[in-house]
């Protein structure tokens, strides 16, 4: 054998070693579990890995949107006003009654007054029937005072007074509007008793008397 005929049997040898052992090293390469860090295979699992746990943060995280939508409203609103109570006002009520007295304390005129039952028709006659008076009682009316409590009452102040006496004490059967204060001036004057002998319907709200008009009888 010559020189170049065994030059050649070794370049052969050589190139079939190398591509044998390039195959060998692919073979490896390919072999699971056998890349680097850096590989391919490794990659695909850390991929796994972040997906789950991207899903488990997925599970555990809340809800924003809805804590956001469901959440109570926090925010307080002014307080308003608190409301004004309208003062009620006192019931009134229409009473016939004689006047007792009259007097002025602290500018302001006090009456005292005793409340009666003034009945007209069948009342008017079966009351004086009971009272052995004539029945029926004469001009159809009748008045009963069973009961002498007195009351007090503050007359309101700048009201007219209808009244059916005269100042000489002689009757006025149309009556006529006199001032508060002069019809005071008269209960106490020569003609007072003319004034009192006639009882008055007083219209009553809570303590205070707003009407005084004194009922004509003949």
């Amino acid at each position: 054998m010559t020189d170049s005929d065994h030059t050649r049997r070794m370049l052969i040898v050589i190139a079939v070693v190398s591509a044998a052992l390039v195959v060998l090293a692919i073979v490896w390469m390919l072999r699971p579990g056998s890349m680097t860090e850096s590989g391919t295979t490794e990659t695909a699992d850390t991929g796994e890995s972040t997906v789950a746990a991207s899903a488990a943060d997925v599970e555990t995280m809340p809800d924003t949107a809805a804590a956001e939508s469901t959440a109570p409203e926090t925010e307080t609103a002014p307080a308003a006003d608190a409301p004004t109570t309208a003062e009620t006002p006192a019931p009134s009520e229409r009473v016939p009654a004689l006047v007792v007295s009259v007097r002025i304390e602290d500018g302001a005129t006090i009456l005292t007054v005793d409340y009666i039952q003034f009945l007209t028709g069948d009342e008017a006659s079966a009351a004086a029937a009971d009272r052995g008076d004539e029945s029926p009682p004469p001009n159809d009316y009748y008045i009963v005072n069973d009961n002498t409590r007195l009351r007090e009452f503050t007359v309101q102040d700048g009201i007219s007074v209808l009244t059916v006496v005269q100042d000489d004490g002689t009757s006025d059967p149309g009556g006529h509007l006199l001032p508060l204060n002069d019809w005071v001036t008269r209960l106490s004057g020569p003609a007072g008793d003319a004034f009192r002998s006639s009882f008055y319907w007083l219209t009553v709200s809570g303590e205070t008397i707003t009407t005084v008009e004194q009922q004509y009888l003949p």
